[in-house]
């Protein structure tokens, strides 16, 4: 009786264990859709692209460039913006992935901001008030992270937030990029 009820705890936390990996693994096919059709930051949207006049006249010329993926090209541009732009003939310069990021010494320095006003430094509680509760939620890299997808246009917004609740990273993805 008693490898019996060894046997049935065993399962038990196989089995949670197995179900948290597949719904973290699945959480964001399984989260509820936000309209993130008029969505951007610092007023470029994914697929625009960073060769357009509209996109040079505002960012000129990539401050640096990061050559560690093959699939993207990694700018950094004035402002704090960095972009994930694919790096064939075809489709070069599209852009599918904005970000911008700080450290905790430059939180509130940034004055990037997605479509609603948030930027770096805002307040998780302002990110929920603003795009709502169809949100899935990850851990990463010391951040807890929020995040908005738009299945019908394939496209996530994510907020990653460190301690005190305060947003340090937002990614504006095609929700294919990774």
């Amino acid at each position: 009786m008693h490898d019996k009820r060894k046997f049935i705890i065993v399962l038990i936390i196989i089995g949670t264990a197995l179900g948290f990996y597949v719904y973290s693994a699945f959480s964001e096919k399984l989260t509820k859709p936000t309209d993130l059709s008029d969505e951007s930051i610092g007023g470029f949207k994914v697929l625009d692209n960073i060769s357009s006049l509209e996109f040079i006249r505002e960012y000129g010329e990539p401050i640096d460039q990061d050559n560690n993926n093959n699939a993207y090209d990694y700018y950094y541009w004035k402002g704090g913006l960095k972009t994930a732009s694919i790096n064939t003939e075809k489709h070069k310069g599209k852009i599918m992935r904005l970000i911008i990021s700080s450290t905790d010494d430059d939180l509130f320095e940034n004055s990037l901001q997605t479509s609603k006003g948030i930027k770096l430094g805002s307040k998780k509680a302002d990110v929920l008030s603003k795009y709502g509760d169809h949100y899935y939620k990850s851990y990463e890299q010391g951040a807890d992270i929020i995040g908005y997808i738009d299945h019908k246009r394939n496209i996530t917004l994510e907020f990653w937030c460190v301690q005190g609740g305060r947003v340090a990273e937002i990614r504006l993805d095609d929700a294919e990029v990774m």
